[in-house]
């Protein structure tokens, strides 16, 4: 079975620039091209275009997210090409292990939104 994580992640254009439309239309490009082993590997059911909201959202529940494993690298790798070398997007990247204290959240980006959030909760069934 293993160690597993949730992980979600977003790619979106740095608000406020003028040509966020055309930004959003070079990440649909990009993700077609440069990263496209990425969207191979973490595409459908994962990988989600909110086009009204201009985001890219990556969502995986349940995975088992350890650094050493090749495709874990090569989003990683993508993540970073977006925070370092490709300017004028946000990401936003949160992992939540098992453990209670198991959480990674991490942002880049000018004009980042937030929209990621860590929220644990307490339920009680009796």
């Amino acid at each position: 079975m293993g160690y597993r994580s949730n992980v979600m992640a977003l790619i979106y254009p740095e608000r406020g620039s003028d040509d966020m439309v055309a930004k959003y239309e070079q990440l649909k490009v990009l993700m077609a091209t440069t990263f496209k082993e990425v969207t191979d590997e973490f595409g459908d059911p994962y990988m989600e275009w909110m086009d009204a909201d201009r985001v890219l959202k990556f969502n995986m529940p349940d995975v088992k997210w350890y650094p050493s494993y090749s495709d874990v690298q090569m989003f990683e790798k993508m993540l970073e090409a977006f925070g370092d070398d490709i300017p004028g997007y946000c990401t936003e990247f949160v992992r939540i292990g098992e453990e209670s204290d198991d959480v990674e959240q991490r942002q880049t980006g000018d004009n980042n939104e937030y929209y990621l959030q860590v929220r644990r909760e307490i339920d009680c069934n009796v």
